[in-house]
């Protein structure tokens, strides 16, 4: 062989993988999707206007949330050079307490449905 086919032979390969490469992009575009849409299958279906009213009872929940209570925070002091009071830190510590404000009315748009536990039934 000679330089030339051998260069066209190269550059033949090269094409060859480049459009490989973005077949194999284009598939994992289509697996990602199909990934998303398996998960998706399993989720339960809310219409507009049941995620208006879930929007609506997280809202609640955390307006009923007492934001003013001293004790939901952890305050560190310090003081400054020139004698004045510093926040050193300042960190929300009851998460989980408004975490269930939340749920709680959220809870209170659903009602509890009866698990199936016979395999025979279930899809």
């Amino acid at each position: 062989m000679t330089t030339t086919e051998l260069q066209a032979k190269i550059e033949a390969l090269q094409a060859a993988l480049e459009t490989k490469a973005q077949e194999q992009n284009a598939y994992r575009g289509q697996i990602d999707t199909l990934k998303k849409q398996l998960a998706d299958l399993n989720k339960p279906k809310l219409t507009m206007k049941q995620f208006d009213e879930l929007t609506t009872f997280v809202e609640c929940g955390i307006e009923e949330f007492d934001f003013d209570d001293l004790d939901n925070y952890s305050i560190d002091y310090g003081i400054d050079y020139d004698n004045r009071i510093t926040c050193e830190s300042f960190c929300f510590d009851n998460v989980d307490e408004l975490a269930r404000v939340v749920c709680e009315k959220v809870y209170t748009m659903f009602g509890e449905a009866n698990e199936d536990t016979n395999e025979e039934n279930q899809d």
